[in-house]
């Protein structure tokens, strides 16, 4: 089974970052998603450095940063998790 999963967001690599300020403040609010993520009883199990990425439009999205790649996504107590 194939499944795509495609974002409104537009993103940069982590690595394209402009300015110290920029990785932190994108990192953070990966974690920020992350949690919020987990407070729905759904984990990532896939975070690494090129699976966040920097917003490109952050006033227009009201985030910095997000997170991509959720083909291990799973539902915690489902069977299987």
């Amino acid at each position: 089974v194939h499944h795509r999963c495609i974002l409104d967001s537009v993103g940069i690599p982590l690595s394209r970052f402009s300015s110290t300020r920029q990785v932190l403040e994108a990192y953070y609010d990966s974690l920020l998603g992350h949690e919020r993520m987990g407070e729905k009883k759904i984990l990532h199990r896939d975070i690494s450095v090129n699976n966040i990425m920097i917003s490109a439009y952050p006033d227009m999205e009201k985030c910095r940063g997000f997170l991509i790649d959720m083909e291990y996504v799973t539902v915690v107590g489902e069977p299987g998790s």
